[in-house]
């Protein structure tokens, strides 16, 4: 039988009405309170640091690959990228990988510490960028259009969407469709089917593109929510004047030659075409050039001389868009003629239009960057330094994690971990206050009984086991009081959302909660070890208490 169990059922706190079953009570209540404000804030720290990261992700994504070094979000004046990738959208397969930890020395293999990722790479999708100034209803209001694909998840901002709907198949026909914020639509008293003009500064000009308000959407986000709107990729991409939609003309430089290629119409060369006509020093002008068949070239003396090249021969020039992709033009000589006494025409050769729009076809459409998803956000990282070491090893293009990005967010995110360990401690430390005054008291009104015990023959450890499986047991019941109602308490809210918050300062309108089973079970052991453990010190007080003493006590 073991002895110190049995007496310590015998006088525990149902055993009869005392003071110190008041006190066991108020103990009991006190690590009930104790656990159960643990779990209330380590399941809210843990919402919230989940709901906003969940909204920073959805909306921008774990990854960016740009042209740029770790640009901030609101780096819309990027250099464009080519959509077509090797890894595009080829990374999406990739699994779980083997990582390096804490490796200072590259050499140093001996102390080197693999590990693998939880999970792979969930999705990669392209987005474009553009800046612009919206005016409606005699407001103005700076904005950020953001353009998505055919490859966009609507998954996310789906759940989002207060008003209207989201863009249609993104076809050219739907290419004045826009979804604004419901912070924008108040702003500027906007509803779903209006109309509004957003101004745009290209080449040093002003221009004006009228949007329609398809959707309106509310992350919460508000330092999102009320700097971008989201539109078709191929409309940034038309004002950016990048491919498939870049004008090549009418004046367009060879950059290896300083060749001006003129492109022309029918009828922006119908003007000209007498003035050339009567230049004509060999050939002639080619009859339309309208005609998609037609490669005819009028070249200057000047050029015809530099190339050694005469009529009906074939004449070649390379150019590099955007100073990357190459493009080889090939043109038959049509004309020769002569070119007035000015620099710039002396260097001018006049092609067919369509000649020159031909790079929007045969070279692949341009992008701001690429977003990628991993599946698990503790990969983040590791994921980040994996496709800048292996995918983009040896491009001029980068990957950095929203966490570089954004380092304010995520750093202040990172302070909610302070708030919830203070929590913890504090809580831990008034369990143990608690329990070590209720202990004492025990001790003291079971003074007699000590006294007896030990002149019985039992040794100090013996009797002091009787108070710590006292303690034990009010710890335990305590526990188990305070993880109903923590639990319980967490459920409720999650389900009925009670607790609400000003969305404008907390990026979330109801207080989020979320429960793991691990943290909480973690916590209890945690808090029944520490708290048994430090209640080995004041039942040292049994040791002190004389036997004699101690049985004359009353």
């Amino acid at each position: 039988m073991n002895f110190p169990f049995y007496i310590a059922r015998k006088v525990g706190v149902t055993s009869r009405k005392s003071f110190s079953n008041i006190i066991m009570r108020i103990a009991i209540a006190a690590i009930a309170l104790s656990i159960t404000v643990m779990i209330i804030s380590t399941a809210t720290v843990r919402g919230f640091k989940s709901s906003i990261s969940e909204k920073i992700f959805g909306f921008w994504g774990h990854i960016h690959i740009t042209s740029s070094y770790a640009p901030s979000s609101y780096a819309f004046e990027v250099s464009p990228m080519s959509i077509k990738q090797e890894y595009y959208p080829a990374i999406d397969s990739i699994r779980k990988i083997n990582y390096a930890v804490g490796l200072n020395d590259p050499n140093d293999l001996d102390n080197l510490n693999i590990k693998t990722t939880h999970a792979g790479i969930r999705h990669i999708q392209s987005f474009a960028q553009k800046e612009g100034i919206i005016k409606a209803n005699d407001q103005i209001e700076g904005i950020i259009l953001r353009g998505v694909g055919p490859d966009f998840d609507w998954n996310f901002l789906s759940r989002y969407i207060s008003g209207g709907s989201k863009l249609d198949s993104l076809k050219n026909d739907n290419r004045d469709q826009i979804m604004i914020s419901e912070t924008t639509a108040k702003r500027l008293k906007l509803k779903v089917g209006d109309d509004f003009l957003i101004y745009f500064v290209q080449g040093g000009n002003a221009q004006a593109q009228k949007f329609r308000v398809k959707g309106i959407f509310k992350t919460g986000l508000e330092e999102y929510d009320k700097r971008f709107a989201i539109v078709q990729l191929n409309k940034i991409q038309e004002l950016n004047n990048w491919r498939p939609y870049r004008n090549y003309g009418p004046e367009h430089w060879l950059e290896d030659e300083k060749i001006n290629l003129l492109g022309v119409t029918d009828t922006s060369f119908k003007e000209n075409r007498a003035a050339i006509a009567s230049h004509i020093v060999a050939g002639k002008i080619p009859e339309s050039f309208d005609n998609p068949n037609e490669k005819g070239i009028i070249i200057t003396k000047q050029i015809a001389a530099l190339r050694n090249k005469n009529v009906g021969d074939t004449i070649q020039f390379s150019f590099k868009d955007f100073g990357k992709d190459l493009y080889v033009y090939k043109y038959k000589v049509a004309a020769i003629f002569e070119a007035p006494n000015d620099p710039n025409w002396q260097i001018t050769a006049v092609v067919p239009w369509h000649s020159l729009d031909a790079l929007n076809k045969e070279l692949p459409a341009q992008v701001s960057g690429f977003e990628v998803f991993v599946e698990d956000m503790r990969d983040l990282d590791a994921f980040g330094n994996y496709i800048n070491n292996n995918i983009l090893l040896n491009r001029e293009q980068y990957a950095n994690t929203i966490k570089e990005l954004e380092p304010n967010i995520f750093d202040w995110l990172s302070l909610t971990d302070m708030n919830e360990l203070i929590i913890l401690v504090l809580m831990i430390i008034v369990s143990i206050i608690n329990m070590t005054t209720s202990l004492m008291i025990l001790i003291l009104e079971r003074t007699n009984m000590i006294g007896i015990l030990k002149a019985l023959g039992a040794r100090n450890w013996t009797i002091r086991k009787i108070f710590l499986y006292n303690a034990a047991y009010i710890v335990g019941l305590g526990m188990l009081i305070g993880n109903v109602l923590g639990i319980g308490l967490c459920l409720i809210q999650y389900r009925f959302g009670i607790v609400t918050l000003p969305e404008d300062m907390y990026y979330v309108s109801v207080a989020p909660v979320k429960l793991e089973w691990l943290p909480i079970l973690l916590l209890n052991i945690g808090t029944l070890i520490i708290t048994l453990i430090v209640l080995i010190i004041p039942s040292w007080l049994v040791s002190r208490i004389d036997p004699v003493k101690a049985i004359r006590f009353k």
